[in-house]
């Protein structure tokens, strides 16, 4: 009975051992597939928040150069736009710049200035005939082809036509260069003269008051060139005048441009026994009598 109970813990023992050699217990990943894994997952958390740190520094770098060329576009466009004011034969006109400084300009006159540089740089671009009155301020610069006028604060008058540059200050003082740099320094009933050559030559003004005449409407001329008298004519009237005798006269004398035309030609005229032809509204010619 012994033996038999003996075999029979056998046999169960030996069931038991087959049992278990049929089960398969997982086993626990090796600790390189355990850091593999971390690893993995580790990784992909940094990429995404790298990928959205590179989408907001793009967006900024981009408003940035935006922003930077609308400070350009606007810098360019106050730099460069311009305004440009032009008086025609047989009117004067008066301009008032930015500052409050003021332009009377004489007929066929014409000035060029950037209204919205204006506060950085007091400057413009001028040809023919103008009374400035300037505000007190930093620099104020007058440039014409002959020559360059500077002033901070005065009244002066310039005359810039064709190569005759003559500056005339009424109050305060100026400076004035030639084209080859040639300067001086004028005062108040001081005048100068830009030559040719780019020589200045200064000289006082005795009476200021004929040298700004014009703005009342008044012409002198003091040994002035016929043909120089007609052509202020024409200007101041808007018309054509031609000349068939006596292109070297010397004339002084003066005339308002209140008078009719016909009245200031006959002023003209007369001392030099010539007459003249009304060919049109727009057309005279002088001749002998």
């Amino acid at each position: 009975m012994t033996k038999n109970l003996h075999k029979e813990e056998q046999m169960a023992h030996e069931r038991e051992k087959d049992l278990f050699s049929r089960l398969e217990v997982p086993s626990s990943p090796a600790k390189e597939e355990v850091w593999a894994h971390l690893s993995q997952q580790l990784g992909q958390a940094p990429s995404a928040k790298k990928q959205s740190i590179g989408f907001w520094q793009g967006r900024s770098i981009w408003l940035s150069a935006a922003a930077l060329t609308l400070l350009l576009s606007l810098g360019l466009f106050a730099r460069f736009q311009t305004t440009s004011i032009h008086c025609p034969k047989g009117i004067h006109m008066s301009t008032r710049l930015p500052d409050g400084s003021v332009v009377e300009m004489n007929a066929e006159s014409s000035l060029t200035y950037h209204p919205y540089w204006w506060w950085a740089s007091r400057s413009l671009a001028f040809d023919g005939e103008g009374f400035f009155r300037v505000i007190k301020g930093k620099s104020f610069t007058v440039s014409s082809p002959m020559g360059e006028t500077t002033v901070l604060g005065t009244s002066f008058n310039i005359y810039s036509r064709n190569e005759a540059y003559k500056v005339s200050c009424i109050t305060g003082k100026v400076k004035v260069v030639s084209q080859s740099n040639e300067e001086v320094i004028l005062q108040m009933n001081e005048q100068a003269s830009i030559r040719a050559n780019g020589s200045i030559e200064k000289t006082s003004q005795p009476n200021r008051t004929l040298e700004t005449a014009w703005t009342r409407k008044m012409f002198h001329f003091t040994a002035t060139p016929l043909p120089k008298v007609l052509e202020e004519m024409e200007r101041q009237y808007d018309v054509s005048i031609g000349l068939s005798h006596g292109s070297d006269f010397i004339y002084t004398g003066f005339f308002s441009r209140k008078q009719r035309l016909e009245e200031s030609l006959k002023l003209v005229c007369k001392p030099f026994g010539l007459t003249f032809v009304k060919e049109s509204d727009k057309r005279y010619t002088l001749t002998k009598k």
